[in-house]
C-alpha cells in the first residue's frame, strides 16, 4: 500500500466514524429533533439589533420582531445605529414609540451590543442581525430551554432568504444542512457558536461573563466558547426559524468566510485548554480535535484532487500529441476501481443521506424542482468552496491581515 492509498484509507475511516456518529445521534434522538420544551411561564426578553448601513433591511427586521407571538409587556427591542452613513437611523426612528434607539459612532457590532446590554433589565436577551427576519414563533420556541438552569444560550434555525445568485443557492443548502447539524451538536452537548440571527442568552449570566468580546472577529463564537468554559450549556431549536441575507457574489462570500474561519482559528488557540479535556465532555474530547483534523483533510483533498485533475489532463494532451486522437472507449470493471473511486462513491452516498435528513429536519419541500438544483449545486461545488474558504483564511492569518469585523 502506497502513502496516498494509506491516507485515503485513513480519511475513509474518519468519514465513516463521523457519519456513523451523527447518524447514531440522529437515530436515537429522532423523536426530540423538532420538539422544544414548553415554558411553564413566559420570561421577559430584550432583542438587541445592531445595524451599520442597513437601510434596506432594518424596517422589516424590526417589524418582524414587533410581530412576534409574544406578550408585548414582556418583549423589548433596542436598536443600535453603529454610525451608519445611509438612512438606517431614519428608518429606526419610524419605530421610536415602540422601541429604544441608541445612536453612536461606528465601533463595531460587539461594542454596539455591549453598550445596549448595559440597559437590559429582562431575564433573557437576544441578538438579531439587522439583515435577518424571524418568524413569529421564534421567541416562544426558544425560551422554554432556559427552565433548565444549566442552559445559558439557545440558537435558532437559520435559512437564506430568496437565493437568486449561484453563490446564494449553494449557501442556501449549506444553511439547511446546518439546521440539522446544529441540532445534533446541541443534543451531543457540543454546540460551539451562537449565531447573530436570533440567538438568546441568560441575561444575568451574560453580564457576569462581561458581555461579548470586542476584540475577536467572531463574537458569537467566542461567547459560546466562554459559556461552555464556565459550565453553561447551549441548546438549539429547529422550530425557531429566521431568514437572513447571504452574500450575493462568491467574492463577498469568501470575504465573509475568511473572517469567520480566522475567528474560529483564533478562538481555538485562545481556548486550547478545552482540547482533549474530559472536563468539557464531547466538545473537548471529540468535536474540537475532530474539527482541526477535518480541516486538514479538506485541504489535503483539495490539493490532491487538483493534482489528479491536472495530471489526467496532461496525460490526455500527451496521448493526443503522440496518437493524434484521444481514446474514447471506457473500460470499467470491479477490478479497475481503486480506493480513490470507492472513496468518492461512499462520500457521495453519505453526503446525500445527511442532506436528505437535513432537508426533512428543516421542513423543506423535496418536490420543488428549483430546490433540487440547489442541492445538486451544493453537492457538486461546496466541497471545493469549503477548501477555498479555509485555505484563504489560513493564508490571511499567516500573513497577518488586519482583523476587522
Amino acid at each position: 500500500m502506497d502513502a496516498v492509498t494509506a491516507i485515503y484509507m485513513g480519511i475513509f475511516g474518519l468519514m465513516l466514524f463521523a457519519a456513523s456518529l451523527w447518524l447514531s445521534v440522529y437515530y436515537f434522538n429522532r423523536g426530540k429533533i423538532q420538539d422544544d420544551p414548553k415554558p411553564s411561564k413566559l420570561p421577559s426578553v430584550t432583542f438587541l439589533v445592531p445595524a451599520y448601513n442597513e437601510e434596506d433591511y432594518i424596517t422589516e427586521c424590526l417589524e418582524s420582531l414587533l410581530n412576534q407571538d409574544y406578550p408585548d409587556e414582556k418583549l423589548d427591542i433596542i436598536a443600535i445605529n453603529d454610525g451608519s452613513e445611509d438612512g438606517t437611523l431614519e428608518k429606526m426612528k419610524e419605530f421610536k414609540d415602540r422601541i429604544e434607539i441608541i445612536d453612536k459612532e461606528n465601533s463595531g457590532k460587539a461594542s454596539s451590543i455591549n453598550m445596549a446590554l448595559e440597559r437590559v433589565e429582562t431575564e433573557l436577551v437576544g441578538c438579531m442581525d439587522a439583515d435577518s427576519f424571524p418568524e413569529s414563533q421564534l421567541t416562544k420556541s426558544l425560551v422554554g430551554y432556559f427552565e433548565d438552569e444549566e442552559v445559558k444560550g439557545v440558537s435558532t434555525a437559520i435559512k437564506v432568504r430568496n437565493p437568486t445568485t449561484l453563490a446564494q443557492k449553494v449557501i442556501w443548502a449549506e444553511y439547511v444542512y446546518n439546521i440539522f447539524l446544529r441540532k445534533l451538536f446541541s443534543i451531543f452537548d457540543s454546540q460551539w457558536v451562537l449565531p447573530g440571527p436570533g440567538s438568546i442568552y441568560d441575561t444575568e449570566h451574560l453580564k457576569e461573563l462581561g458581555g461579548w468580546d470586542e476584540e475577536t472577529l467572531t463574537e458569537d463564537m467566542e461567547i459560546a466558547f466562554r459559556i461552555f468554559k464556565n459550565g453553561g450549556k447551549i441548546k438549539n431549536s429547529t422550530n425557531a426559524y429566521v431568514e437572513t441575507i447571504s452574500p450575493a457574489s462568491f467574492r463577498a462570500l469568501i470575504r465573509q468566510r475568511v473572517r469567520w474561519y480566522r475567528g474560529y482559528l483564533n478562538n481555538m488557540i485562545d481556548y486550547n485548554e478545552l482540547w482533549f479535556n474530559p472536563k468539557y465532555g464531547n466538545l473537548g474530547m471529540i468535536i474540537l480535535p475532530f474539527n482541526i483534523l477535518w480541516v486538514s483533510v479538506v485541504v489535503f483533498l483539495f490539493f490532491h484532487l487538483s493534482y489528479r485533475m491536472v495530471d489526467t489532463g496532461l496525460q490526455l494532451i500527451n496521448t493526443y500529441m503522440l496518437l493524434g486522437s484521444l481514446p474514447l472507449t471506457l473500460n470499467v470493471s470491479l477490478q479497475s476501481l481503486s480506493v480513490f473511486h470507492i472513496f468518492l462513491a461512499v462520500l457521495g452516498i453519505l453526503g446525500i443521506t445527511m442532506l436528505f435528513l437535513s432537508l426533512r429536519t428543516a421542513e423543506e419541500d423535496l418536490n420543488i424542482w428549483e430546490r433540487k438544483v440547489h442541492y445538486l449545486l451544493f453537492l457538486g461545488i461546496y466541497g471545493t468552496l469549503f477548501a477555498v474558504f479555509w485555505i484563504s483564511a489560513i493564508i490571511e492569518e499567516l500573513r497577518g491581515g488586519v482583523k476587522k469585523w
